[in-house]
């Protein structure tokens, strides 16, 4: 238990699950200073929704090891929060490249009204004049 503690300077004040350990590949780290040997579960708190969730081992394996996340960056939002947050940036992006149009078919037109009513009901967009004004 204590190898598993001290591999990391974060996993003294984490609750973490020892009994999910899984050896880390330090060599396909992106780490300034000190590289994490072990990844274990890891108990955390959304930001967002405030939910528990477990930061999986094998999830941050990935990470760190396939995505080359910087080892001391962090997950702090739960998985549900997480894919929210990546359907909006979705609906913002296709959002952009809608209203950018000069001209639009009438499905493109539709289509970039339901993403501004969404983004309006999400808080994303505060002006609802926006919405009423795209023809």
């Amino acid at each position: 238990m204590d190898e598993i503690l001290e591999s990391h300077w974060s996993y003294n004040k984490e609750s973490i699950f020892p009994e999910t350990v899984i050896k880390a590949d330090v060599s396909r780290q992106n780490y300034s200073v000190f590289p994490r040997s072990f990844y274990v579960d890891i108990e955390k708190q959304c930001t967002q929704c405030h939910r528990w969730f477990i930061f999986y081992a094998k999830e941050q394996q990935y990470w760190y090891e396939s995505l080359g996340f910087y080892i001391d960056s962090d997950c702090v939002k739960c998985i549900d929060c997480r894919k929210s947050e990546q359907s909006i940036n979705t609906l913002q992006q296709e959002y952009g490249l809608l209203i950018k149009m000069t001209t639009r078919t009438k499905k493109e037109t539709s289509r970039l009204k339901n993403i501004a009513l969404e983004l309006y009901q999400s808080g994303y967009i505060k002006n609802k004049h926006k919405i009423d004004n795209i023809n």
